[in-house]
């Protein structure tokens, strides 16, 4: 199983989705400035931290923003990502496969049940070659807060 998920990801039988449902062709749709486009992560969970890599290529990074929600153990990855060019090379395009437009992109990695303790002020973002990459360190598990109570 790829991932550890159940439904194999995307290592099914070719022309099967990964739920295994039946893909139809490829619709042949003009990818519009505008449109909701949707990356995709990898998520690795060390014993140290979390790696999440998120693929965005055409996206610049002073266009990316990353908020970590600690209430929803929630990683968000937004901004757009562009087609290089401008209007008149644009206006050449003779094949349109890449998406391009608006994104935001929410990875939780914990839940109630099962929290993660994530470092804040240790949380770094880089992007290198259409690569976001996003280290979330972990809280130590050997630190430990006991709070004393009085008893009354």
């Amino acid at each position: 199983m790829r991932g550890g998920f159940k439904h194999g990801g995307r290592g099914g039988p070719r022309g099967f989705g990964p739920f295994g449902f039946k893909e139809h062709g490829h619709k042949h749709k003009h990818h519009q400035r505008g449109d909701f486009v949707h990356p995709e992560v990898d998520v690795f969970d060390t014993p140290d931290d979390f790696l999440v890599h998120v693929s965005l290529p055409g996206a610049k990074k002073d266009g990316v923003e990353v908020k970590w929600d600690p209430k929803k153990f929630e990683l968000n990855v937004s901004g757009t990502i562009e087609r290089p060019g401008d209007k008149e090379l644009l206006k050449t395009l003779a094949l349109d496969e890449r998406r391009v437009g608006t994104f935001d992109r929410k990875v939780r990695l914990g839940s109630v049940f099962q929290p993660v303790e994530i470092n804040v002020d240790g949380i770094t973002a880089e992007m290198e070659n259409g690569v976001l990459s996003v280290r979330l360190p972990k809280v130590e598990a050997d630190v430990v807060m006991v709070t004393r109570v009085d008893v009354q």
